[in-house]
């Protein structure tokens, strides 16, 4: 009679031990899986099994095997942590979070390209004349050339100009000829100094010279000063790509060391700040003493050339390295290197750190 008492008992007792062992994962023995069913992620497994989805990362470093925790396979067997190692593994995890914040940032080095050029006074060629914001039309000195301190009189054409706005003081050339193939290709806008809106008059702003880089006129044209930095980034360039210097600064028939020059590319062809391009000459083919072809010869390396701006279908840099010196309408070629490798020129350049 006693065992027909206790023996119910013992069904439901094995039958809930059976249970418990099947559901939880921290239960002792050999780890646990689940067979992935259509629509199952790492999330929604650890909200079932751990009541905490946001322990996936944990259960993902388990299984190693899957690539996308959010596209899981049907009929995938994922193995089950012991909730007790999925916490110790997530409280390892966010040790080593808290220890990388901890660690100082690695500054990012440039180059300093002051020691090559005045990075306010580069200029720019552009195919249309810019659209000026204002002029210079009177000063209060009555010289004709005007520079640094000088107090003028300026012209404004835009609203909203505030005391404290700096402006960059410059003029327009006339239409430069592109030299390979003599069509006009644009007009070169030289900067020649910055100066600062001191007060408003009725119908006029009083102004200061704050930097000269070159004698400043009456008439003389405004555009909001865009400051530069001089430190950059050398990058390689992904693609082959050439181009033509068209002009330079300051109109030079050679050009050389720390010449600002002015090609016909810009960034709707991938040239970008940073990039280097080598201006090279090409060579003849010659002929080959042991059989009738011809050896293709590589071109002569003239100099190198670190792009300091970008526009649309122009750029600007500056000369860092010549072998020779060499024209407008010389090829230039953009330089590739490995991330390690950058040109040997470049270590002759002082170092910055990059913001």
């Amino acid at each position: 009679m006693k065992s027909r008492v206790t023996y119910p008992y013992l069904v439901l007792f094995l039958s809930l031990a059976l249970f418990l062992s099947l559901s939880s994962p921290s239960s002792a023995g050999e780890k646990l899986t689940h067979v992935v069913k259509r629509g199952d992620t790492l999330w929604s497994i650890c909200e079932r099994y751990y009541g905490d989805p946001y322990v996936w990362p944990e259960l993902w470093e388990m299984n190693k095997f899957i690539t996308n925790p959010h596209w899981l396979h049907p009929g995938d067997v994922i193995t089950l942590l012991e909730y007790e190692e999925i916490k110790r593994k997530r409280a390892q995890r966010a040790k080593k979070i808290v220890e990388v914040k901890k660690r100082p940032l690695k500054k990012l080095m440039g180059i300093d390209v002051s020691s090559l050029t005045d990075i306010r006074a580069l200029g720019f060629i552009r195919q249309e004349r810019i659209e000026p914001w204002g002029r210079v039309f009177e000063a209060k000195a009555k010289r004709i050339q005007l520079a640094k301190a000088d107090i003028v009189y300026v012209m404004m054409y835009k609203e909203d100009i505030k005391p404290g706005d700096l402006f960059t003081v410059y003029n327009i050339s006339n239409p430069v000829n592109h030299p390979l193939t003599g069509e006009e290709f644009g007009y070169i806008h030289s900067f020649k100094g910055i100066l600062e809106i001191d007060k408003p008059q009725e119908d006029y702003y009083v102004a200061k010279i704050d930097q000269s880089f070159r004698a400043i006129y009456r008439d003389d044209l405004l555009i909001p000063h865009e400051p530069v930095s001089s430190c950059m980034l050398p990058v390689p360039c992904p693609d082959t790509l050439t181009a033509h210097i068209v002009a330079s600064k300051d109109n030079l028939r050679l050009l050389g060391l720390h010449s600002v020059v002015y090609i016909d590319a810009g960034h709707n062809m991938g040239v970008r700040r940073g990039q280097i391009f080598e201006a090279i000459e090409e060579r003849e083919s010659v002929p080959d003493p042991r059989s009738e072809e011809t050896v293709a010869l590589p071109p002569t390396i003239l100099g190198k050339i670190i792009i300091l701006e970008t526009r649309e279908n122009t750029a600007n840099g500056v000369v860092f390295w010549v072998s020779s010196e060499f024209a407008s309408g010389v090829k230039i070629r953009a330089l590739t290197w490995h991330e390690d490798e950058q040109p040997r020129e470049l270590a002759m350049l002082p170092t910055c750190p990059v913001e």
